[in-house]
């Protein structure tokens, strides 16, 4: 085998090292040829599980020939096969050695996954939803027994994510927890096809991605299509819907909270959701949960007000398998995301620095903003705000009102305003509201040394307004992905530490 051989690996920046799953009750070619639907050219062997990664040497694998936007696996099967692999997955006949042919290679890592999910049998948690999935995860994640239950990694919750996910179960997984995000239209309805969910949560839906999709229309229609994996004998928990259960309208805001039984969407339960800040305290809230049989009150800390609504949910989805609501809310309480992007607060001498980089749109955006606006801190603001993208024909609309909510925010130093699609919607403002505004470009020089001054001009050497340098002050980056916001955080705490 020649381990410099370059190939290819389907979530190449995304799952990190080998890509080896074993499939439960499957070790031979032949077993594993029927499950797919495909057919055997070589003799029946046996292997030692599936690999997606044709870049390591991972000897008696089965090399799967996976295809996407951007990378196509069928062209390095040889790759594979030198770095000891005994056969390999394709849709192409004329591939040379041992081989199993199958009509379309994504297919086959559904079905081989589907099996998988069958025989392990955990109970499964599906979650979906324009804002909050990731941090919904998370939390029941930190709420289930770590030892028994699988999540989703990261943010791979894309259709390769998700089979991958499932892979990752062994005969000890009793959970598994899936982030299902889409990308395209018509994403999950595969996913439907092939995995059984005991419950489905839909945390909210809103115009993120429109661009994209098309239309909210399209967007809900792809949710929804991951209802239809939910077992009769399961429940689907949201907080997007009037009444699920009779039209798709959503709601306005996030103030109710339904049950519906099993995949026919019988409603069950409504709540009430509401959730009041402590007057006193910037991390503490009051979570009203009020249905015909029950009323809850409870206090909860949480360092972002959307993260009542998602510790709610999860509390909620995991009641319905005997978990005691209340205390898993205490478990949640406090909870702080994992991953260091999702509002991630570096508290560094008296600055804090909020790292909310991980993506951006409309709905959270204004969240992020709203939160700390409503922080009872006496300190500056500067907002750092990269482009939202896929907003489609909404971008101008969106972008034009994150600039308006972000300039009537309290104690605002500075807005700044990264990418294009920010510098076409300040052309209108006023010269009182310029004053407050510094647009700059998208360019990698420009990130590492700037710095504001008092006169609002631009030069070198860091980024921080040199009003903070005695009395400190409040910095929120936020952006999308795409906007590679992360380098501001690096350079501001660079600047300030």
């Amino acid at each position: 085998p020649n381990p410099k051989v370059r190939g290819s690996n389907p979530l190449r920046g995304t799952i990190r090292g080998i890509i080896l799953f074993t499939i439960e009750g499957i070790n031979d070619l032949k077993t594993l040829s029927d499950i797919i639907g495909g057919e055997l050219f070589s003799n029946n062997e046996p292997f030692t599980g599936i690999t997606v990664d044709s870049r390591e040497e991972v000897n008696g694998t089965v090399y799967l020939a996976l295809k996407g936007e951007s990378f196509d696996g069928d062209t390095f099967c040889q790759d594979a096969i030198a770095n000891g692999s005994i056969a390999v997955i394709t849709d192409n006949p004329e591939t040379l050695g041992r081989f199993i042919l199958v009509k379309d290679t994504y297919d086959a890592l559904l079905k081989i996954a589907g099996h998988h999910h069958k025989e392990i049998n955990p109970r499964t948690i599906a979650i979906t939803g324009s804002n909050g999935k990731t941090t919904v995860k998370e939390m029941m994640g930190t709420v289930l027994d770590s030892n028994k239950t699988i999540i989703t990694k990261s943010n791979e919750n894309n259709q390769f994510g998700i089979p991958y996910t499932i892979l990752r179960c062994t005969s000890s997984t009793e959970n598994l927890v899936l982030e299902c995000g889409a990308r395209h239209d018509g994403d999950f309805q595969k996913i439907a096809e092939h995995f059984a969910f005991d419950q489905l949560v839909i945390t909210n839906i809103n115009n993120s991605h429109v661009g994209i999709f098309g239309s909210i229309q399209n967007i809900i229609r792809t949710k929804l299509e991951l209802t239809k994996a939910v077992k009769k004998s399961g429940n689907v928990i949201e907080a997007a819907f009037k009444d699920l259960s009779k039209n798709h309208k959503l709601l306005k805001e996030s103030s109710e909270i339904k049950l519906y039984d099993s995949n026919d969407l019988n409603l069950n339960t409504a709540w009430l959701y509401s959730c009041e800040k402590d007057s006193e305290h910037n991390d503490k809230y009051l979570i009203s949960l009020n249905s015909e049989n029950a009323d809850r009150q409870i206090k909860f800390e949480a360092s972002i007000e959307h993260n009542c609504l998602n510790a709610v949910l999860a509390s909620l989805a995991l009641e319905q398998f005997g978990y005691d609501i209340n205390e898993s809310m205490k478990v949640l309480s406090g909870f702080k995301n994992p991953l260091m992007n999702r509002f991630h607060i570096h508290e560094i001498s008296n600055y804090l620095v909020i790292d909310d980089t991980y993506n951006a749109n409309p709905t959270s955006m204004q969240s992020a903003m709203k939160t700390i606006n409503d922080w009872k801190d006496e300190r500056g603001r500067i907002l750092i705000l990269g482009d939202m993208y896929d907003l489609g024909d909404h971008a101008s609309e969106e972008h034009k009102k994150v600039i308006k909510y972000a300039l009537e925010m309290n104690n605002l130093k500075k807005l700044i305003l990264v990418g294009d699609k920010f510098k076409n919607e300040i052309k209108d403002l006023n010269d009182k509201e310029r004053e407050k505004v510094i647009q700059i470009e998208n360019r990698v020089d420009d990130f590492p040394y700037l710095e504001l001054t008092r006169e609002s001009s631009v030069k070198s050497k860091g980024i921080v307004h040199r009003y903070f340098k005695s009395q400190g002050g409040i910095i929120l980056i936020k952006g999308s992905r795409a906007m590679k916001m992360e380098r501001f955080v690096k350079s501001i705490i660079k600047y300030i530490q």
